[in-house]
């Protein structure tokens, strides 16, 4: 057995330090939120000793974070990769739409663009959340029959169980990026 971690794989005490201490914690506290020993936290970040998932996942909960992120992502992939559209296209007349399916997670990433006076074709349903961010212009989400207006800078959160469906009533374009996501039951 060797010391070294294979090639790719994620030092997870690196990401642990970091995470601490962008944070403000010290080894001492960090190790009474997890319920684990200061020595074998200083250990795990010094790379000198491994950590099991269950004691991971408890480091993981006290700095408010996840496991998949301590580990770099992916086992397999702990580099940035590009990810490729998995819809494009029209979604009415005027408006254009790019989805990217986030491997490895049940996220996906959402841009629409709409010229002036345009509109989704539908209205959708899905499980899960909807997450949108005006990048430009303005538009109006009507979610549930409910209309809000979202302007430039703004960020709105919804279930995606009621109905949804945006539209661009100005005479100026507007970009929307967003995610959807299940949740997790």
């Amino acid at each position: 057995m060797t010391d070294q971690a294979p090639a790719g794989a994620p030092d997870v005490g690196a990401v642990i330090r970091q995470l601490r201490t962008q944070r403000g914690i010290s080894v001492r506290s960090l190790a009474a939120a997890s319920g684990l020993s200061p020595s074998f936290l200083g250990a795990v970040e010094r790379g000198t000793s491994d950590i099991a998932l269950g004691r991971l996942a408890l480091v993981a909960q006290a700095l408010d974070h996840d496991v998949a992120s301590l580990l770099g992502y992916s086992l397999r992939k702990s580099t940035p990769r590009f990810v490729e559209p998995s819809k494009t296209g029209a979604r009415g007349t005027g408006v254009e739409f790019t989805a990217f399916r986030i491997p490895g997670s049940h996220l996906e990433l959402l841009v629409a663009s709409f010229a002036p006076h345009t509109r989704f074709e539908d209205s959708i349903t899905h499980a899960g959340i909807d997450v949108a961010y005006m990048a430009q212009g303005e538009v109006v989400l009507v979610v549930g029959g409910r209309e809000t207006v979202l302007r430039k800078g703004q960020c709105v959160v919804w279930p995606s169980s009621h109905a949804h469906t945006m539209r661009n009533d100005g005479d100026e374009p507007a970009i929307v990026v967003g995610f959807a996501t299940e949740i997790a039951h």
